[in-house]
């Protein structure tokens, strides 16, 4: 695991600043697994792969923090958060609980037109799963955009702007774990065959039905989520 395979930034908008640039190649890093947890980071090596000063670096490590994907260390630097086993429990109750008030504002409020973005998404990811010949790096990566832009527009048809802000901030956590259960191409496929049925219960207003499934699908990435970890030994022991 190395930064070789990151952004150094240069497609980047040039309007977007350094520290910005940084941040989203690391945060995009980490979530799709190119940094996988425990990983360290240095404020020199990270400012000599984006020919940069030290400061942008200090700026996106912090932001970083904030989003809790990476843990500062007594050596220097930061490195990628390592969960333990009960935060990921908090973390998808929390998600589960928020999800549902989602959903059930989403079936009152939800457009045509936003339901047509959706399925749009969700296409999109079962071409991308039933696709010969993508390399894995690539699906996980394509598949976690369609992921994160499916659940973005769930949030966005509650109308509720203080709901949306809450749900992205825990996005920001859940991201570097949700990665972890793209990994698994039939845990995937499943997943996208819950959202084509949660788009078809917003169309018809079952809000009862929509709740349970939007329970059930964040309970199963939860599961899917652990159970990857354990395998590749990379949660840590719960802590008290």
């Amino acid at each position: 695991m190395s930064l070789g395979k990151l952004s150094d930034g240069q497609t980047v908008e040039p309007t977007r600043s350094m520290a910005d640039q940084i941040y989203e190649s690391l945060r995009t890093g980490i979530v799709t697994g190119e940094l996988s947890p425990g990983y360290r980071l240095f404020e020199k090596e990270v400012a000599g792969h984006f020919n940069a000063s030290r400061t942008p670096v200090r700026e996106a490590f912090r932001r970083l923090q904030q989003d809790y994907l990476v843990e500062r260390v007594a050596q220097g630097g930061v490195k990628v958060a390592q969960f333990d086993y009960r935060t990921i429990h908090d973390l998808f109750n929390v998600r589960a609980v928020l999800e549902a008030y989602t959903i059930e504002l989403a079936c009152d409020r939800i457009t045509p037109e936003q339901i047509a973005f959706l399925k749009q998404v969700s296409a999109q990811a079962m071409e991308v799963l039933n696709s010969n010949g993508l390399s894995k790096s690539y699906m996980y990566r394509r598949i976690f955009e369609l992921n994160s832009l499916f659940h973005e527009k769930i949030y966005e048809t509650s109308d509720s702007p203080f709901l949306i802000r809450i749900l992205n901030n825990l996005r920001g956590i859940v991201h570097g774990l949700r990665v972890v259960s793209i990994q698994a191409e039939r845990s995937a496929a499943v997943a996208w065959e819950e959202h084509t049925a949660l788009i078809g219960l917003l169309e018809r207003k079952e809000k009862k039905a929509a709740i349970e499934l939007i329970k059930k699908h964040v309970a199963s990435a939860a599961e899917q989520v652990i159970s990857v970890m354990e395998k590749q030994g990379t949660g840590s022991p719960p802590t008290h």
